[in-house]
C-alpha cells in the first residue's frame, strides 16, 4: 500500500493552524467548559507523530469508505489529536482513540453483501422522502411547533428547552430522522435529477425545522451535505477532501486576524465558536470528561438503554449525558451527548469503546457495500451526517432508532442499482 503523503502534508497544515487556534483561543475563552492546554515540545511531537501515522494510512480508493474516513479524519480524529497532545487528557483517552481509529480502519474494510428489501425508482423515493418531510413539519407545527418559532440564531438557547417541553416526546425522534436522513437524501436526489427548485424546497424545510427545534445543526448541515456530495461526484482523488476541509482552519484564522488587526477586538468570533469549538473540539472534550468520570464511578453496562433497561438496574438514576451535564456543567437539564468513545466507555470502559468502534466499522463496511451497488457519492452524501453523529454525539444504540440509522439503512435497501429497472408486469394473454 502506497502511503498517502499528500494527505500527510494537508493534515499537518490543518493540525498546525487548529493547534494555534486551540491553544490561543479555545483554551483562553472557554476554559470554564473544561478546555485545558499549553504548548509543549512533547505535545508537538505527539501531535506530529499521530497525525503523520493516521493520515498516511488513509485509503486512496474512490469509495464510500475512503471518503467517509477522510471526512472523519478532519472532523473528529485530528481535533482529538490536538486536544490529547496539549491537554491533560487521561491515558485511557489515548487508548480509546487508537481503538476507535484502528477498529474503523480494519472493520470498515470487511466485504458485505448489502441487504435489499425491494427496489423503487429513485424518483419515487424522492416523492416519498419529500412527503415524509412535509408531513413531519406540518405535524410538528400543528402540535405547537410554531409557538416558539424563531429564526434568530443568537437566541436558540432561549427557546430550545421550551420548544421541546411543549411538544409530544415522539417529535424528538421525528426531528432527528428528518434532519439527519430525510433532508440530506432529498438534497442529494434533487441534485441528481437537476431539480434545483426541489433543492430550494429542501433548504426551506430545514429552515422551518430549525425555527421549530432551535438546533443549529439543522441549519448548517444541509448546505454542507450538498457541497460535499458535489465534491464526491467530481472527486478524482481522496486528498481533495483534505483540501476542502482546510477551509475550516483558514476561515477560523482569517476571522481571528480580522478581529485583532482591523476591529481591535479580543473576541473569539462566531466562526471559531461554532466550527472550532462546538463542531471540532467539544466532542473530544466530552469524551475526556466521560472517561474521567466513569473511570472512578462505575459503569452503566447499558442499563440506561431502552433495549436492556428492563434487565439491568441503572446505578446512576439518569442517563450518561444528563449525568455529565450535571457533574461538569452544573446543569441538570443539560444533555452532554457523546459518541463512540464517551458512550462506549460509560457503558463498559475500554471494552465498550471496542464494541462500539467495531460495530461502527462494520456499519461503514455495509455503507460501502451499498455504495458499490448504487453509487458511492450518493451513499456517502446521505450517510455522512449519521456517521459523524455516531462518532461524536450519539450513543450507537440510540442512533439506530432515534437518530435515523435504521431509517437510513432501510432507504438504501430500496434503491435500485444504476441501469437496473423494475420488470414491467406481465401482460395477460386473452
Amino acid at each position: 500500500m502506497t502511503l498517502n503523503m499528500r494527505q500527510v502534508g494537508i493534515s499537518l497544515l490543518y493540525v498546525a493552524i487548529m493547534s494555534w487556534i486551540y491553544l490561543t483561543e479555545i483554551v483562553s475563552h472557554w476554559s470554564y467548559m473544561g478546555f485545558r492546554g499549553t504548548f509543549t515540545a512533547s505535545g508537538l511531537a505527539v501531535s506530529v507523530v499521530i497525525t503523520v501515522a493516521t493520515s498516511a494510512m488513509l485509503s486512496q480508493t474512490r469509495d464510500t469508505r475512503a471518503a467517509t474516513l477522510a471526512c472523519m479524519h478532519y472532523l473528529f480524529f485530528l481535533p482529538a489529536i490536538i486536544l490529547l497532545a496539549y491537554s491533560s487528557a487521561p491515558a485511557e483517552h489515548y487508548v480509546a482513540f487508537l481503538i476507535v481509529w484502528g477498529s474503523l480502519t480494519f472493520f470498515s474494510a470487511l466485504q458485505f453483501k448489502p441487504p435489499i428489501i425491494t427496489t423503487l425508482e429513485p424518483k419515487n423515493i424522492l416523492i416519498i422522502v419529500f412527503g415524509a418531510i412535509l408531513f413531519a413539519l406540518i405535524s410538528q407545527a400543528a402540535y405547537g411547533g410554531m409557538a416558539t418559532f424563531n429564526l434568530d440564531i443568537e437566541r436558540v438557547y432561549e427557546f430550545r428547552r421550551e420548544a421541546a417541553s411543549n411538544l409530544p416526546t415522539i417529535f424528538g425522534y421525528v426531528y432527528s430522522n428528518v434532519a439527519s436522513v430525510l433532508v440530506p437524501l432529498a438534497l442529494v436526489l434533487s441534485y441528481k435529477f437537476r431539480a434545483y427548485w426541489l433543492m430550494a424546497i429542501a433548504f426551506a424545510c430545514s429552515v422551518m425545522l430549525f425555527g421549530m427545534t432551535h438546533h443549529k445543526s439543522v441549519l448548517f448541515t444541509p448546505p454542507a451535505v450538498a457541497l460535499l456530495y458535489i465534491l464526491f461526484l467530481r472527486m478524482r482523488s481522496p486528498h481533495m477532501i483534505g483540501i476542502v476541509f482546510l477551509v475550516i482552519p483558514l476561515l477560523c484564522a482569517t476571522e481571528l486576524i480580522y478581529l485583532r488587526l482591523f476591529v481591535d477586538s479580543s473576541d473569539s468570533g462566531y466562526i471559531n465558536s461554532l466550527l472550532a469549538r462546538r463542531v471540532l473540539f467539544v466532542p473530544s472534550l466530552l469524551d475526556s470528561l466521560y472517561i474521567n468520570y466513569f473511570n472512578d464511578n462505575g459503569k452503566y453496562f447499558w442499563s440506561a438503554s431502552h433495549i436492556f433497561s428492563w434487565a439491568i438496574d441503572n446505578p446512576f438514576g439518569v442517563s450518561a449525558p444528563f449525568l455529565i451535564g450535571s457533574e461538569y456543567f452544573y446543569d441538570n437539564d443539560m444533555s452532554a451527548n457523546a459518541g463512540v468513545i464517551g458512550s462506549g466507555y460509560s457503558n463498559a470502559g475500554l471494552l465498550g469503546v471496542a464494541v462500539y468502534a467495531a460495530a461502527s466499522g462494520a456499519l461503514l463496511a455495509l455503507l460501502n457495500a451499498h455504495g458499490r451497488r448504487i453509487g458511492h457519492a450518493l451513499v456517502t452524501g446521505v450517510s455522512l451526517t449519521t456517521t459523524f453523529n455516531i462518532l461524536t454525539t450519539t450513543d450507537l444504540l440510540t442512533a439506530i432508532l432515534t437518530h435515523g440509522l435504521l431509517l437510513l439503512l432501510a432507504l438504501l435497501a430500496v434503491f435500485p442499482a444504476p441501469g437496473v429497472r423494475r420488470p414491467a408486469p406481465a401482460r395477460r394473454v386473452a
